[in-house]
């Protein structure tokens, strides 16, 4: 990959070769990573809590998934895939899970493709019958504390194409309690109360149209 951006609760984390597109007062730490200095370098303080500080890694004779290694070797990864599924008419299916507006997704499964998993998760979490994947749309990397340890998930999003004729069913053992289509151009209540990896992949899809 170009780049990784690793979101945690209270900070990003971005990993380049490339300042192109990037503002560099969005960080407050910014590191150059090459082959030197890489394995000395202590990356812990970028994956606490407590730290509210965006940090920039700038791989140089280095490539940014070795970089990426280096800081997540002491997570543990999990993975999970999901859909940006669109409608006929245009329209986006989001989810309300647990106070927040989402985008369905789920864990992988042993034995399963990612695009496998994704169409699962989206049927599971929605109730939809007919869907179909349209093509491989990012991944997207978050932090945090489960089952007394730290994790990072690799979730990998897929563009799909269902009908707005669909009958929705949320997935309420899951925590979700609502289910929408939502116009591309009317998010702004969805993007003020969503994760920022969600509101990365609604930039990514406004920047392909």
């Amino acid at each position: 990959m170009q780049r990784y951006i690793i979101f945690n609760k209270k900070n990003k984390i971005l990993i380049t070769k490339s300042l192109q597109e990037i503002n560099i007062d969005d960080f407050q730490n910014i590191i150059t990573c090459d082959n030197e200095n890489i394995k000395q370098t202590n990356f812990s303080f970028l994956l606490e809590d407590k730290n509210t500080n965006n940090t920039l890694l700038l791989a140089k004779d280095i490539s940014t998934e070795e970089v990426f290694e280096f800081v997540t070797r002491p997570l543990y990864h999990v993975f999970a895939a999901g859909g940006v599924v669109e409608n006929e008419r245009g329209e986006i299916l989001f989810i309300f899970r647990n106070g927040y507006w989402d985008l369905p997704k789920g864990h992988w499964e042993e034995g399963e493709s990612f695009e496998q998993t994704a169409k699962r998760e989206v049927q599971e979490e929605t109730g939809i019958k007919q869907l179909s994947i349209k093509g491989f749309l990012d991944i997207s990397f978050h932090i945090y504390y489960m089952h007394g340890r730290q994790e990072i998930k690799h979730t990998y999003w897929y563009k799909m194409q269902s009908s707005s004729l669909e009958k929705l069913w949320p997935q309420t053992q899951e925590g979700i309690s609502d289910l929408i289509w939502e116009r591309k151009d009317n998010l702004t209540e969805i993007l003020n109360n969503t994760y920022p990896n969600i509101k990365l992949l609604m930039e990514k899809i406004s920047k392909e149209k």
